[in-house]
C-alpha cells in the first residue's frame, strides 16, 4: 500500500538505528533523498554541498543537484598529460577562503591536485611530482570545524619504502612523508618543493573515519602522523607525532610526541587532528581495538609549546577508526567503530556498533552513544566519515559491511546513508540534502 506524505526518515529518530537482515534502511525506511549519497558531504562557506563521485563531483544547491565529470570539466592539465582522470585517492573535498574547490585524483600512475575557481564548474589539474614506481597516498586539509586555509590547502604525500615482507607484521608500512604548500600565482597554482616531515610514517588509513592529517591557521601548518618502529623495539603502540611548519620563516619545527596508539606497527592506527575557535590543537591517537588517547596543545596554533598528558576517551573501549571534528563552540565530536562482547542484541557473541562521543570544552569525554547497531554479530565495518559545515551541523556518512556475504549480495548497489545533527549531537535525523 502506497501512503502519501513524508516518509519515516523525514523526522528525527531515537538512536540507535537498528539494522535488520535484508532490511536496508534505504529501501525499508524509504530513504531516497535528493542528495548525492556516493560519499560524505562537504560544504563551502556559502553553504553549497559537494560530494565526491567516481567520475567527478556532485554539487547541491537550493535548485537541486548537478553532476560534474572531471574529464569533461578539466580545462587545463599542468604539465600536459593524456591519461584520463579516473582514480579517487581521497573522497575529501577542500576549500580555501575564496571558496575555491580542491580535489585529489589520479590519471594513470600520476597523482593530481585539481583546482576550481568557479565553484566546481571547471578545473585545472596539476601533476604532483614524485615516484610513480611506488605506492603513494595523499591527503590534504579539509574543513574540520574551525580551519579555513587562506590559499590552497596544504597537502601531504606518503611514498611507500620497499621493505622485506613479514607475515607477523601484516599491517606495517614504512613511508616517506612529505608536505606540499601550494600557492596561487597569476591565476595558476604552484605546488612548491616537498618538505620532508618523516622517513618512517606508517601511512594513512582513510576508508573509515577519514581522519585529518593537516590543519592550519594563518601561516602555521600542523601535520599529524603515526610512525613505524623497528619490529624488535618494544613500544606501547604507534608513536603519534605532530609538527608545525611556519610559512613566514620557512621553518619546520621539532616534532612533538603526543602519545601512542596500540598496537605498534598497525596502519589502522591513523591519528587525527583538528583545532578549536581559539586555535588550540586537539589530537587523537588511532588504535585498533583499544581506547583512543586524546591530547591538546598548551599554546594556540603551535604544536611545539607542549601538550597535555594523553588521556583515554574511555576506559576499556575497543575503538577503531577515528572520525573527529570540532564544533564552533569548541565541542569535539567523535565517531568510531566500537566492538563489544556479551551485550544486546547479541549477548553470546561480539558485535561492533557505529558509536558517537563528544567532549565539551573543559569537560571530560562523555560516555559512548551507539548510533547504529549491526544487523549481525561478528566482524563488520561501517566505512564511516564524519564532516561538519560552517553552522556546526554534523554529517555522518556510512555504509555497513558485514562479514556475512549474503547480507552484502542481496542488492546490486549499496547506497550510503547520511545522518545529520544540527544540535551538537543531541538528536539525529536522516539527511535529505
Amino acid at each position: 500500500q502506497v501512503q502519501p506524505g513524508p516518509g519515516p526518515t523525514a523526522a528525527p529518530f531515537e538512536p540507535p538505528l537498528r539494522l535488520q537482515p535484508y532490511d536496508h534502511e534505504n529501501a525499508v525506511r524509504g530513504y531516497r533523498p535528493a542528495a548525492a549519497l556516493d560519499n560524505q558531504p562537504y560544504f563551502d562557506r556559502a553553504g553549497r554541498a559537494f560530494v565526491r563521485t567516481a567520475t567527478g563531483l556532485a554539487i547541491g544547491s537550493p535548485a537541486g543537484w548537478t553532476q560534474v565529470s572531471l574529464n569533461e570539466a578539466t580545462i587545463e592539465r599542468i604539465p600536459a598529460f593524456s591519461e584520463p582522470i579516473t582514480g579517487v585517492p581521497s573522497t575529501k573535498v577542500a576549500f580555501d577562503a575564496d571558496d575555491d574547490v580542491y580535489l585529489l585524483a589520479t590519471a594513470g600512475r600520476q597523482l593530481l591536485l585539481l583546482h576550481s575557481a568557479d565553484h566546481g564548474q571547471s578545473f585545472r589539474a596539476y601533476v604532483i611530482p614524485g615516484r610513480t614506481d611506488r605506492p603513494r597516498g595523499l591527503d590534504f586539509e579539509q574543513f574540520s570545524g574551525n580551519n579555513v586555509p587562506v590559499g590552497p590547502p596544504p597537502l601531504v604525500r606518503n611514498t611507500q619504502v620497499p621493505t622485506e615482507p613479514d607475515p607477523k607484521l601484516f599491517w606495517r608500512r614504512v613511508n616517506e612523508l612529505d608536505l606540499f604548500l601550494p600557492r596561487k600565482a597569476n591565476g595558476r597554482l604552484e605546488l612548491g618543493e616537498p618538505i620532508r616531515v618523516s622517513d618512517v610514517s606508517l601511512g594513512l588509513s582513510g576508508h573509515s573515519g577519514m581522519p585529518s592529517a593537516v590543519v592550519s591557521r594563518g601561516d602555521k601548518v600542523h601535520v599529524i602522523w603515526g610512525e613505524a618502529t623497528p619490529p624488535e623495539e618494544k613500544v606501547p603502540g604507534v608513536p603519534t607525532r605532530v609538527v608545525t611548519y611556519d610559512r613566514t620563516t620557512a621553518r619546520l619545527g621539532e616534532p612533538a610526541l603526543i602519545g601512542y596508539g596500540p598496537p605498534a606497527n598497525d596502519i589502522h592506527n591513523t591519528p587525527s587532528i583538528t583545532m578549536d575557535m581559539d586555535g588550540f590543537l586537539h589530537a587523537l591517537t588511532g588504535t585498533h581495538g583499544q581506547p583512543f588517547h586524546y591530547a591538546r596543545s598548551r599554546i594556540a596554533n603551535d604544536s611545539g609549546g607542549g601538550w597535555t598528558a594523553p588521556e583515554p576517551t574511555g576506559a576499556g573501549l575497543s575503538q577503531t577508526y577515528v572520525g573527529l571534528v570540532c564544533g564552533p563552540d569548541g565541542t569535539l565530536h567523535l565517531v568510531y567503530r566500537l566492538s563489544q562482547r556479551g551485550v544486546e542484541p547479541f549477548p553470546l557473541a561480539y558485535q561492533s556498533t557505529l558509536t558517537y562521543q563528544r567532549k565539551r570544552p573543559g569537560q571530560p569525554w562523555e560516555p559512548p552513544r551507539p548510533l547504529v547497531v549491526p544487523a549481525f554479530s561478528e566482524y563488520c565495518v561501517y566505512y564511516h566519515r564524519l564532516t561538519i559545515d560552517h553552522t556546526g551541523t554534523l554529517y555522518l556518512s556510512f555504509d555497513y559491511w558485514s562479514t556475512h556475504w549474503f547480507y552484502r549480495n542481496d542488492q546490486r548497489t549499496r547506497p550510503r546513508t547520511v545522518l545529520t545533527s544540527s544540535d551538537g549531537g543531541d538528536s539525529w535525523r536522516f539527511w535529505q540534502g
